[in-house]
């Protein structure tokens, strides 16, 4: 057994309070390299009084232990993760990995690993090595809100959805129809339009909405903010706002906006002062100022490579803000505290939230969670987030890691089934469950080619794509009009005005969708209460299988990423079982075999066990 591959930490994503009553407890080991794992925990205190083995009749003191098998959880094709969920008497733990290999086993605990002839070795009555879970404290367990593992999110860019208010639009707006031609384009979209489509998306089924920026700036994205008490003009006001709140909640639509707290816009007005005043100024310490005066917007800042202070990447006019300085931290604060008294907003998701410190983040849940107890908070983080994920600060993240593994599968072949299956194993591992159940899953957005691009705009791999994500743990979304077939590249051409015309909408694509979505609806296990396993699919490297399943509920998801019909020999779980298939509505008796057609999915409910 390599012992050097063995992966624990106590009080982290490996070992975390699950509720006020429950730990989830992760192991980590090299791949087929551990026959077994059990568990070996107990109380810390719980020393009980037992004659000596000497015969002396002398009584002795030992710790008690109990044992309990850990599952194999999954794999990465590298690692074998582990698993197993403990309720403590007293909500304390101390524990310890009982690893059993062909040759050799081992106890493993904290900062060792020992080997072991049995169970009734000496080194099992010291839990003075073991790892340890002190307490569960009821105000450290990470909660998120009830509402969320049910959503289907619907990400609108503002500017380009509807235009439901022509006077506010700007001077340069273009007619809807015009063609983009750069990144600085102005088409209209407004709140207007969008309250205006409300009906339309109630009829999809989703029921959230992630608004990119929507407070006063001069460029058509808002991630450059110069006013954040204010809506752009050239979206509408508060009044508007709060009008499409309440519009969207009476269709049972939640509804998230983006805020920009890593840095301003060029045009902010404390960083304006800063310019004017440079050291004198009361908001020099608002910003990362490397050297004064700084450099002004009237030189040609954008061919710089080097500046005085510090930007969002290398965007001078995004200048970044210093969320440790009190002054700073209890502005962006208020801006929380003032939206959401003017409208019941229902989340907030945060730009580049991985650059800003963790203590902002701290003090900024405690006052939306003050404002809003079931407000959703998530964070922009394209790589691991745990440490933004241990319940102190978000509830989510947009969940990057599994759209590359996605885009890899289903839009670019580069990976096959397997390696897709190794790469989403070894994403859900890296979280808690219930962090799992509410990740922002994404296919696409404002930030990345369409999908149906990525596929060669290959309408079928889009459509399998979206059953995987749909049927996946997690709240999907749908970027906006990826339902009736918009197409576009990088920036800005992802950014294109929404398809309102039914003559330009692929209406088949958007039936798909709907039916899709109400698919997933009706069925906890598939959105929440379900846990995912691989199954294998033979030597089919384009043939994709999974499992849902809670208790003795349980669905199957068939899919065929290739371009030829494939003949599937099903596991044996699955040989002779009874289903009913959600898509087809119908039942079916399955036999040894199953085929799918090219580019075909199947979707399966066990409804009775053959003997």
């Amino acid at each position: 057994m390599e012992i050097s591959s063995l992966f624990h930490i106590a009080g982290s994503n490996f070992a975390y309070a699950y509720d006020e009553k429950t730990l989830h407890i992760k192991l980590k080991s090299k791949r087929n390299d551990v026959q077994s794992v059990r568990l070996v925990f107990g109380d810390p205190y719980d020393y009980r009084e037992k004659e000596a083995a000497d015969g002396s009749g002398a009584s002795v003191w030992e710790w008690h232990y109990s044992l309990a098998g850990m599952e194999k959880a999954g794999t990465d094709g590298v690692y074998d993760f582990w698993f197993i969920e403990i309720q403590p008497t007293w909500q304390r733990l101390r524990y310890a990995f009982y690893l059993e290999g062909e040759e050799q086993s081992y106890l493993f605990v904290e900062g060792k690993t020992l080997p072991v002839s049995g169970l009734e070795d000496l080194q099992l009555r010291n839990p003075m090595n073991f790892f340890a879970f002190p307490f569960i404290n009821e105000v450290d367990v990470y909660r998120a809100p009830d509402w969320v593992k049910d959503t289907i999110w619907y990400q609108i860019f503002p500017e380009r959805f509807a235009n439901g208010d022509p006077e506010n639009d700007p001077k340069d707006a273009k007619s809807w129809e015009e063609p983009l031609e750069s990144s600085k384009d102005h088409y209209g979209g407004d709140l207007q339009g969008v309250i205006d489509r409300l009906d339309y998306l109630a009829e999809l089924g989703i029921n959230g909405i992630y608004f990119t920026p929507i407070f006063r700036s001069n460029s058509n994205h808002k991630y450059d903010t110069i006013d954040y008490m204010t809506i752009d003009p050239h979206f509408g006001d508060s009044k508007v706002l709060k009008e499409l709140v309440e519009e969207a909640h009476k269709r049972g639509i939640r509804v998230m906006l983006d805020v920009v707290f890593n840095h301003s816009g060029f045009y902010f007005d404390k960083f304006q002062d800063v310019i004017l005043n440079g050291e004198k100024s009361a908001y020099k310490d608002w910003f990362h100022i490397k050297k004064y005066p700084v450099i002004d917007k009237t030189e040609d800042f954008q061919s710089l490579k080097e500046l005085n202070f510090d930007t969002f990447a290398y965007t001078p006019s995004m200048p970044k803000l210093n969320t440790q300085n009190p002054e700073t931290k209890e502005y962006l604060l208020n801006v929380i505290r003032y939206w959401s008294d003017i409208a019941p907003i229902d989340g907030w998701r945060l730009d580049v939230a991985n650059e800003v410190d963790h203590q902002f983040w701290r003090a900024f849940r405690t006052v939306v969670r003050e404002k809003n107890p079931q407000a959703y908070i998530v964070g922009e983080v394209w790589h691991d987030a745990s440490p933004w994920l241990m319940g102190d600060q978000f509830d989510a993240v947009m969940n990057y890691p599994l759209q590359n593994a996605v885009v890899g599968f289903f839009a670019k072949d580069t990976i096959d089934s397997r390696e897709f299956a190794h790469e989403v194993s070894r994403i859900n591992f890296q979280y808690p469950k219930h962090v799992n159940r509410n990740m922002y899953n994404l296919l696409d957005s404002h930030d990345t080619p369409r999908f149906l691009n990525q596929t060669g705009e290959n309408k079928d791999k889009l459509k399998l794509a979206y059953v995987f994500m749909m049927m996946h743990t997690g709240a999907p979304s749908i970027y906006y009009g990826d339902e009736v077939g918009m197409t576009g590249k990088q920036d800005p051409d992802c950014r294109r005005p929404m398809l309102w015309e039914e003559k330009d909408q692929d209406l088949e694509l958007l039936a798909f969708m709907k039916k899709l979505i109400r698919i997933r609806k009706e069925h906890a296990v598939l959105r929440y209460k379900g846990d995912l396993c691989f199954l294998p699919s033979g030597n089919h490297p384009e043939v994709l299988l999974y499992k849902r399943y809670c208790g003795k509920e349980a669905y199957y998801i068939l899919m065929n990423r290739s371009d030829k019909k494939c003949v599937l020999q099903l596991p044996e779980e699955m040989c002779n079982q009874r289903f009913y298939d959600l898509w087809q509505e119908m039942p079916i008796n399955s036999a040894g075999c199953m085929e799918l057609r090219p580019y075909g999915f199947t979707l399966l409910k066990l409804t009775s066990q053959n003997k």
